[in-house]
């Protein structure tokens, strides 16, 4: 009788999430050059903190993904998400930037206004309706310069944009919550026993991040902000080396 073997399939992929390494930031400083100066000071963000990029904000990441290899993309909500069940401390202390949410055409925080009016149309023209908040993952943008924003930047859905993939409909982020874990799109799952807190915000366009203790922050509303704790996390898909 022959030893039992456990066939794994070929071509199978790990995804290894982690920060990125500050190898890309002359690359990423020489880019944004090309900008003018006031969309430069929404860009100019990151720094170098002992061999990895620090710092964030919901701009500078879609500039920054163009110098990342093809088999490495930024991370959703969705990925933080599984790696903090499997490691439920390993982003203690950061915050990580993984999209939007717009909740409303207009936004009471007027830096805000035109970036989300301009997104509200997008979304209409693809028949995509704001009755209830909507993620949009930065993998579903790209950036537009544009002079009567208060970044010198707007948002603009790309070819990769689509509902239900990388734009979520999350009628939970309405509300402040308890949760422990997240559903499969990146939406906290409501728990009154759990330990982690989502917060929220009423109107318009907020940044969708994982902020200290691994909480849930959808209410930030200054897009361009950004301190020495945030951090650009990607995902590396990783295709198993086959056994010779």
């Amino acid at each position: 009788m022959i030893q039992k073997v456990t066939l794994t399939p070929k071509g199978l992929v790990f995804p290894v999430v982690t920060t990125l390494d500050s190898k890309y930031l002359p690359e990423y400083k020489e880019r944004i050059k090309s900008f003018d100066e006031r969309a430069r000071e929404s860009l100019d963000v990151f720094t170098d903190r002992k061999g990895e990029i620090a710092r964030s904000n919901c701009f500078a990441p879609l500039v920054l993904r163009e110098f990342l290899p093809k088999n490495s993309r930024l991370a959703t909500m969705t990925d933080i998400g599984r790696v903090t069940e499997i490691e439920p401390e390993v982003f203690n202390g950061v915050f990580v930037d993984t999209g939007l949410v717009l909740r409303t055409p207009g936004d009471s925080y007027k830096e805000n206004n035109l970036p989300a009016k301009n997104l509200a149309e997008q979304l209409k023209h693809r028949s995509i309706t704001l009755g209830t908040p909507k993620v949009i993952y930065f993998d579903a943008l790209n950036l537009d310069e544009n002079q009567d924003s208060a970044y010198g930047l707007t948002y603009r859905l790309n070819e990769r944009a689509e509902f239900g993939k990388n734009i979520i409909d999350a009628p939970e982020l309405t509300s402040d919550f308890m949760f422990k874990t997240m559903n499969e799109k990146g939406i906290p799952v409501q728990d009154s026993k759990g330990n982690r807190q989502l917060y929220t915000r009423r109107d318009g366009l907020s940044r969708f991040s994982l902020y200290w203790y691994s909480y849930l922050e959808s209410r930030r509303s200054n897009l361009a902000d950004s301190n020495d704790y945030g951090r650009v996390v990607v995902v590396e898909e990783n295709k198993e080396q086959e056994k010779k």
